[in-house]
């Protein structure tokens, strides 16, 4: 009786996922989302970069998607330029640059260009002061700027990190967080769609959010902040089922660094609920349906001394395997 239970919450769980899937992802009804279409420009916006910092691109190449990337623009524009005006300066300066980095090449692309800069006037006629300064396109770096900026003792700085389970009783204030998540923004995610979102609780709130998730059991009342980190289903394709749980774990990892980098602790608490669960957790602390919760991650000041799991880690010849 009891693994015909576990079968059924399988299957229950999968077609729960796949209705989920079905309504949220970008393939659908992309245009009538200004999310959904913000994502997909970003998608788009990413190939023309991507394809200008080749080693060797093709002469020319590109201009049909620059092309429909300026008409799917101008359509942005129409529906969701009073929302939302800002969002274009990005995608609209990676334009600037490959138009001029076309001529550079020798390419005529005139017609392009003259879509491009009646777009540009279309959007200051209502108004919209555009900022096409914007760093967009590419840019030329050098392995001695890398080695110079790196930090040397990464090895050090990533076996400091221990996941810390009790706090000062104060709120970590905005400004450390802020520079936490600025750090962890970088994050690489599919086509730069950046589909990760966090809400942050304090006090109360957060000690009955680490209670509803279960797993800082004895210790949630000392734990002050929460920052729960989610992927945005409006980001992704209908064949990308996997991708907010990739892009979401990536950032989550990179915003846990980032939290040591500022000289707080942090405990990574998982969310890999049933749909049920993590729909209760969406309704009482106010994430929107399109969102999915990756990790929520206890945030703190340290105190002077603490204890800590040791957990030892696998030795890398149980993990990893060379295929030659």
């Amino acid at each position: 009786m009891n693994q015909i239970k576990i079968i059924f919450n399988i299957i229950r769980e999968c077609v729960r996922f796949m209705f989920y899937n079905l309504v949220h992802n970008a393939s659908i009804k992309t245009d009538n989302n200004i999310h959904k279409m913000q994502y997909t420009l970003l998608r788009e916006n990413h190939i023309i970069e991507k394809g200008m910092s080749m080693k060797n691109p093709r002469k020319g190449f590109g201009q049909e998607k620059v092309m429909k990337l300026i008409i799917r623009l101008g359509k942005y524009f129409e529906y969701y330029g009073k929302e939302d005006p800002q969002f274009l300066n990005y995608p609209l300066s990676t334009i600037n640059n490959y138009i001029s980095y076309t001529k550079d090449c020798g390419v005529d692309i005139s017609y392009i260009e003259k879509m491009y800069y009646d777009l540009i006037s279309n959007i200051e006629l209502n108004g919209i002061k555009l900022q096409l300064e914007d760093p967009a396109g590419i840019e030329t770096i050098t392995n001695e700027s890398i080695q110079r900026d790196i930090k040397k003792e990464f090895s050090k700085f990533v076996l400091s990190r221990h996941s810390v389970r009790y706090f000062r009783d104060e709120i970590p204030a905005k400004s450390i967080i802020d520079e936490a998540l600025n750090i962890a923004q970088r994050t690489p995610s599919a086509c730069n769609r950046q589909g990760w979102h966090t809400h942050i609780y304090t006090g109360k709130s957060a000690h009955e959010l680490f209670k509803m998730q279960g797993g800082a059991r004895g210790f949630e009342s000392d734990i002050h902040m929460g920052i729960l980190v989610t992927a945005d289903a409006n980001a992704f394709l209908s064949y990308e089922v996997h991708q907010p749980y990739v892009d979401g774990g990536l950032f989550s990892m990179s915003l846990i660094y980032a939290i040591h980098a500022v000289g707080l602790g942090c405990i990574p608490l998982s969310c890999g609920f049933y749909k049920s669960k993590l729909d209760q957790i969406k309704k009482e602390y106010d994430v929107p349906n399109n969102e999915i919760p990756i990790v929520l991650l206890g945030v703190g000041y340290l105190k002077d001394s603490f204890k800590i799991a040791i957990s030892t880690r696998k030795a890398i010849v149980n993990t990893n395997k060379y295929h030659y």
